[in-house]
């Protein structure tokens, strides 16, 4: 509801002001409320250019400004902060907005009632607590809603709470055991309820799987709900949709909201409960209406009619007449009810039996006494011997032994067979006592308690039992809890318990400072209350001004009216428009010297401040009267504006570079008194080119030729060429005379150093860029065939045309292909020396490391001495020279 008051605010003030012209908007009315409350100035641009309207356009802003000004100063002098607006909310009238559409009936009081109460703690932002924490309920917070009673709890706390009371009825289950009796006889532990746990508020039980988990609204729609400033806290906004109490197939129609849904405002077309009136338009609330005409009819007693007014057929209540109606007997009579005919007095009955000997010994009663009990089978005491006889004849005992289960339940009576009841069973046994500590022999009629006194605690945990041989199923402790409650003013009433207390579920009542507005809240929230009383506050105000704030709590808040006193303090006589100081707080340190160790060493103190400086806007223009702005009245002394001075010097080419200065006449942009003499150089351009300055100072066009001379390398790079920048730089001409020019001026007169495409020297003097006819080149080269043995010369026009090698003859076959057999049979012997040396090397390795075996004597071969080719050695050394020759001949001729 705060953020939804101060969104209303803006909207609500701009309606009322709607003459201002450019403060329209929420963010305009904010910006100017903020800004008046700073006790900030408004920025105002300046105009620029130099146009014929511009005073006419400015005088048009100032006076579009100073509406805007006023315009906002109304603004803020209606504006309620958002705190406020929550402060003034009327739950009345809400509520009764809310409910107009219901009728006033008694029995649907209480559940409007229960609704406003939830309303009213949500409306305001605080005003909830959660009876777990004892903390507010912000509309930020995940809560929990309980479906029976309505109270929300804090999320975290609701699901803390769940865990622990389960928690501790597990711990209970877990300590209660069973014991043995005095007969020796095992008894169980007691069957304890379902594990569960129970609203703080109602006390009703929900199962483990109904805890708590997610943050759901109050419709259960929609899961963690986000707040909205115009919805009601926790709520997603939608259609309740819940069917409405008591069950009409009708649903809520009012957004999400809290606690129960509002009685059935629906309508239906229905007759009264007897059905004889006309059906007519009800709602659907009180759709079981009844007519003002009464039932007539005859009632079970025969006598009397209904005289109830409209009521469902067949229900008609018990006649109320009285009669005198006769008891079953007839022996009385007397005034009754009509509906209580049958009846019985206290008489007995003393009629004879069919054989008018005994008497019916009956109280009251209607019809036939019946037989003569005597006269039915009849048993001896005992019950061993039956016999059937008249009525007159008395049956004996039988004189056998009783043996009737005496009332122990475990021995038989010794007695012979008598009328009565049995003695108490005399048989010595012996017997333990109910704690089952003690044993001793004593008449099984009678029972055994010793004086030992119990000492486990009961189901409390906290007091014990003391009660005399206890058979260890100790009652409940019937004490009064009495530990402090949460609160810190009541004690716990409750009986005696485990774990944590209920919360205090009392109300206590808080007065507003001027005790004009009151409400209930939970005990233990006094302080930390919010009460929002509509009463302006009744304590003096400290300064000039009126009190405009509501009824509060604590100190006054500082006044944040305009003071609207002259300042005296400049004696500008404008009206102090900063915030009220007549009556300000301000802290100071004490002399430490003086003040006591235990002492605060601030001191607060309440005094009344001078006017601050003057905040007025005047306008206030430059020293060199170049631009005027809105300035505080303090600081309204001219200045300068730091923008250059910008006046025409005498030279006609510059203006002043000197930072805002004073001169006699603003308004003349010549150069006066104090502006700067130019002595700046000729800065007129050169030609295209030309890198060098005029050495004439400052005047005006033309420049005299430029005679600097330029040395630079010529095209080739070996001589340096010496002329004039006038000479080279010269504009005379067309492009093509000026670069044909220029060429002539950088060229040496040597020829070319570089080289053709095809790697001959240019034949062209010294030039500029690629060089000129490379086509033409006629140098001559050598080209040889693929073995190098063939070669002839050829001019470089051919070698570019294609011919860059000769066709090997025949010859030149031969020499390769003996070669190649040369270097096949060179391969080969290669080959046989690595076989030969790898044999060599596995005999080694196996002569080192495997077994030595029985030597056998070998039978020695004598090889015969192969005879030396020599024809054929010298064949392969004539063929590898005249390759060497061929070879040796080829790189010569190429270098």
């Amino acid at each position: 509801m705060e953020d939804m008051a101060s969104s209303m605010l803006p909207a609500e003030a701009g309606n009322n002001v709607h003459n201002m012209p450019a403060v329209t908007t929420q963010d305009d009315a904010l910006a100017s409320n903020a800004r008046l409350r700073a006790n900030k100035p408004f920025p105002i641009p300046i105009p620029i250019g130099d146009k014929s309207n511009d005073k006419n356009t400015s005088r048009k802003f100032y006076e579009a400004h100073a509406k805007n000004l006023e315009a906002a100063k109304k603004l803020v002098e209606k504006y309620v902060s958002s705190s406020e607006e929550e402060d003034e909310l009327d739950e009345t009238k809400i509520l009764k907005a809310l409910y107009e559409n219901y009728s006033d009936r008694k029995e649907d009081e209480h559940l409007l009632a229960k609704t406003a109460s939830f309303l009213e703690n949500i409306l305001h932002s605080g005003s909830a607590t959660c009876l777990i924490c004892i903390a507010s309920v912000k509309r930020t917070d995940a809560i929990w809603s309980c479906k029976h009673c309505y109270c929300f709890f804090h999320l975290n706390c609701i699901r803390r709470w769940a865990n622990d009371s389960m928690a501790q009825r597990k711990v209970q289950e877990r300590n209660i055991q069973g014991y043995y009796n005095h007969l020796g006889e095992y008894v169980p532990p007691k069957k304890e309820k379902a594990l569960h746990w129970c609203c703080p508020q109602c006390r009703r039980e929900f199962q483990p799987n109904e805890k708590p988990t997610t943050y759901e609204c109050f419709c259960g729609r929609e899961t963690d709900p986000l707040p909205q400033p115009w919805l009601l806290p926790h709520s997603c906004g939608e259609i309740c949709g819940k069917l409405l109490q008591p069950n009409c197939s009708h649903k809520c129609n009012v957004l999400c909201h809290p606690g129960p849904c509002p009685p059935c405002a629906q309508y239906a077309i229905i007759s009264c409960k007897c059905g004889k009136s006309q059906p007519k338009s009800m709602r659907c609330l009180e759709k079981d209406w009844e007519c003002q005409e009464k039932c007539n009819l005859l009632l079970p007693c025969g006598r009397h009619k209904c005289r109830q007014l409209c009521h469902k057929p067949q229900q008609c209540p018990p006649c109320s007449q009285k009669s005198i109606q006769a008891c079953e007997c007839g022996a009385e009579s007397m005034k009754r009810q009509c509906c209580e005919r049958k009846w019985q007095c206290q008489q007995i009955c003393s009629k004879l039996y069919a054989c008018g000997i005994h008497i019916c010994k009956k109280v009251c009663h209607s019809g036939d006494c019946g037989e003569c009990p005597l006269s039915l089978p009849r048993s001896c005491p005992c019950g061993k011997t039956k016999k059937v006889g008249p009525c007159t004849e008395i049956i004996d005992t039988c004189g056998d032994t009783c043996q009737k289960i005496l009332a122990c339940g475990q021995h038989t009576c010794t007695q012979r067979c008598h009328k009565g009841s049995c003695n108490l069973c005399l048989v010595i046994t012996k017997k333990k006592c109910r704690c089952g500590l003690h044993e001793k022999e004593l008449p099984c009629s009678k029972e055994f308690t010793c004086e030992t006194k119990c000492k486990q605690s009961r189901d409390c945990g906290i007091h014990s039992c003391n009660r005399k041989c206890c058979d260890r199923n100790c009652p409940p402790c019937n004490k009064v809890c009495g530990q402090p409650l949460s609160c810190g003013k009541h004690k716990c009433q409750s009986v005696c318990h485990k774990g944590p207390c209920y919360p205090c579920g009392q109300q206590s009542q808080v007065n507003c400072r001027c005790g004009k507005t009151r409400k209930s809240v939970p005990c233990g929230r006094e302080r930390t209350v919010r009460i929002a009383c509509l009463e302006l506050c009744k304590i003096p105000s400290k300064c000039h001004h009126v009190n405009q704030h509501r009824c509060h709590k604590n100190e006054c808040p500082p006044c944040s009216q305009i003071c609207g006193l002259p300042n005296n303090i400049t004696g500008c006589g404008h009206i102090c428009k900063a915030k009220c100081h007549s009556y300000v707080k301000v802290s100071s340190k004490s002399n430490s010297d003086t003040v006591h160790i235990w002492e605060a060493t601030k001191r607060i103190e309440y005094k009344s401040l001078p006017h601050p400086r003057c905040e007025e806007k005047v306008l206030v223009a430059c020293i060199g009267g170049h631009e005027v702005e809105e300035r505080p009245c303090w600081n309204s002394k001219p200045n300068s504006c730091q923008h250059l001075c910008n006046r025409q010097l005498p030279c006609g080419n510059h203006k002043c570079t000197l930072i805002c200065h004073f001169v006699s006449h603003p308004d003349n942009m010549e150069a006066q008194q104090g502006c700067m003499s130019c002595e700046n150089g000729c800065n007129i351009p050169r030609p295209n080119g030309c890198i060098h300055n005029c050495p004439r100072p400052c005047h005006l066009p033309p420049c005299n030729p430029c005679n600097a001379v330029i040395k630079t390398k010529c095209h080739c790079g070996l001589m340096h060429i010496i002329y004039k920048c006038c000479d080279y730089y010269n504009n005379q001409g067309n492009e093509t005379d000026m670069s044909e020019r220029q060429e002539r001026l950088k060229s040496c007169g040597n020829r070319c150093l570089k080289n053709y495409s095809c790697g001959h020297r240019c034949a062209a003097q010294c030039h500029a860029g690629p060089c000129p006819e490379t086509n033409n080149c006629r140098k001559r080269l050598r080209i040889y065939c693929e073995c190098k043995r063939l070669k002839q010369e050829i001019s470089c026009d051919k070698h570019r045309a294609g011919l860059t090698k000769l066709m090997c003859d025949e010859n030149c076959l031969e020499i390769i292909k003996k070669s190649e057999m040369s270097r096949q049979m060179a391969e080969e012997s290669l080959r046989k020396q690595e076989e030969e040396r790898n044999r060599l090397e596995v005999e080694q390795f196996e002569k080192r490391f495997n077994k030595r075996k029985h030597k056998e004597r070998k039978s020695i071969e004598l090889k015969e001495k192969r005879e030396i080719n020599w024809k054929l050695l010298f064949m392969y050394a004539g063929i590898f020279s005249a390759i060497l020759l061929a070879v040796g001949l080829a790189f010569y001729e190429d270098h």
